[in-house]
C-alpha cells in the first residue's frame, strides 16, 4: 500500500513535467489558437473562410522574407536589407519587362541579384568583419539608391501575364461550403517553407546552422565550415527576398519607388514572434510563418474594427517587444 501512495506524486510530477515541456514546445501554435477563439468571439468576420485566406495573402511576402531572416538569425546574424534587395530584384525585372525582355530571363535576373546582394552582405559581415547591422544598414541604402537609378525614380507597371496568373490563380473552392480556393502565392510560400523545413531537420547544412549559431568557436574548433555556411546563409537570405520581390510584383502589379520600404521591421516582427532566438542557435522556420501569421492576425482584426494605422503599427511594436522580452525570460530560466 505504501508503494502505491509513494507513486501519485512521482506520477503528478511526471504529467506536470510532460504538460510544460509540450507547453514550452507549442508555445507558438498555442498562441495561435487562443488569438483566434479571442479574435474570433469578438468579431464575426474574423473567422470567416475568405477572411482567413485573405490574412495568408497578405502575409505572403514577409512570411518569404521572414524565411530568409531566421536563417541570419540562427546564425547570430540579423539582416536589415531585405526590404531593399526585395525592392532590387522586382526594379529590375520590371525594368527588363518594360524594355521586352523574355518574362523567364526578367526573373532570373532579378532573383540573380538579389541573391549577389544577399553574399554581399555575408562577404561584408564575415570577411570584412563589418556588425551585420551596419553592413546591412549601408547596403539598405545603398541598393535602394541603385535601384531608384534604375528605374528613374519613375513607376513602372508589370502587365506580363505570367506575374497576373501568379496574382489571381486559385485552387477549386467549395462553393456549397461557400470556402474560396486557395491563392497561387500562398501555395508557392507553403512548399518553400516545407523545402526549407526538411533542409534544416535532415541535412548537414540545417545540422552546421544550429551547432554555428549555438556556439561558433565550438563549431570551429570541431572542424565545421563555418565561413561557407554563415556566406549561404545570407545568400538564401537574399534568395528569399528576391523571391519576395516577384510575389510583390505580382500582387501590386506596379513597382514603385516606396515599395518594399519598412518591411525588414514587420520581417524581423515574424521571426521573433515565432521564438526564434535573436542570439542564435535556437528557432525552427515552421514557428517563423505561424510568427507571421499572429501578427497578421493582429493587423487583420484591427483592420476589421477600424482601428488607426499608426495604432497598429504601435501594436506591432509591442508584440515584438514583448516578445523578446519573455525570450530574455526564458533564456534567464535555462541558464
Amino acid at each position: 500500500m505504501s508503494n502505491k501512495v509513494q507513486s501519485f506524486p512521482d506520477n503528478q510530477a511526471s504529467v506536470g513535467a510532460i504538460l510544460s515541456r509540450f507547453v514550452a514546445q507549442n508555445s507558438t501554435l498555442l498562441v495561435v489558437v487562443l488569438m483566434l477563439v479571442a479574435f474570433g468571439l469578438s468579431s464575426d468576420k474574423f473567422l470567416l473562410p475568405n477572411n482567413i485566406f485573405n490574412i495568408f495573402r497578405q502575409m505572403s511576402v514577409v512570411a518569404v522574407l521572414a524565411l530568409g531572416m531566421t536563417l541570419v538569425i540562427l546564425i547570430g546574424g540579423i539582416d536589415l536589407s531585405v526590404g531593399s534587395v526585395l525592392f532590387l530584384a522586382a526594379g529590375i525585372t520590371s525594368v527588363l519587362l518594360r524594355d521586352g525582355t523574355p518574362v523567364a530571363i526578367a526573373i532570373l535576373v532579378g532573383l540573380s541579384s538579389a541573391t549577389v546582394a544577399g553574399l554581399m552582405n555575408g562577404l561584408l559581415v564575415e570577411v570584412a568583419g563589418i556588425s551585420p547591422v551596419i553592413a546591412t544598414l549601408g547596403t539598405l541604402i545603398g541598393v535602394r539608391g541603385l535601384t531608384l537609378v534604375l528605374m528613374n525614380n519613375a513607376q513602372i507597371r508589370v502587365t506580363d501575364p505570367f506575374f497576373e496568373w501568379v496574382a489571381i490563380t486559385r485552387t477549386p473552392g467549395i462553393a456549397e461550403l461557400d470556402v474560396p480556393g486557395i491563392p497561387l502565392t500562398v501555395i508557392i510560400v507553403l512548399i518553400i517553407y516545407l523545402i526549407m523545413a526538411v533542409v534544416l531537420r535532415q541535412t548537414l547544412f540545417g545540422r552546421f546552422i544550429y551547432a554555428i549559431g549555438g556556439n561558433q568557436v565550438t563549431a570551429h574548433l570541431s572542424g565545421l565550415p563555418v565561413l561557407p555556411i554563415k556566406l549561404l546563409a545570407y545568400t538564401l537570405c537574399g534568395l528569399m527576398a528576391g523571391i519576395g520581390g516577384m510575389l510583390m510584383a505580382a500582387a501590386t502589379g506596379v513597382i514603385s519607388p516606396g515599395l518594399g520600404a519598412g518591411s525588414e521591421f514587420y520581417t524581423i516582427a515574424a521571426v521573433v514572434l515565432g521564438g526564434t532566438r535573436l542570439s542564435g542557435g535556437i528557432g525552427r522556420v515552421e514557428k517563423t510563418l505561424l510568427g507571421a501569421f499572429i501578427l497578421y492576425m493582429v493587423l487583420n482584426f484591427m483592420t476589421l474594427r477600424r482601428i488607426p494605422a499608426e495604432w497598429q503599427q504601435t501594436a506591432t511594436g509591442l508584440l515584438v517587444l514583448t516578445a523578446i522580452v519573455l525570450d530574455r525570460l526564458a533564456q534567464r530560466r535555462r541558464g
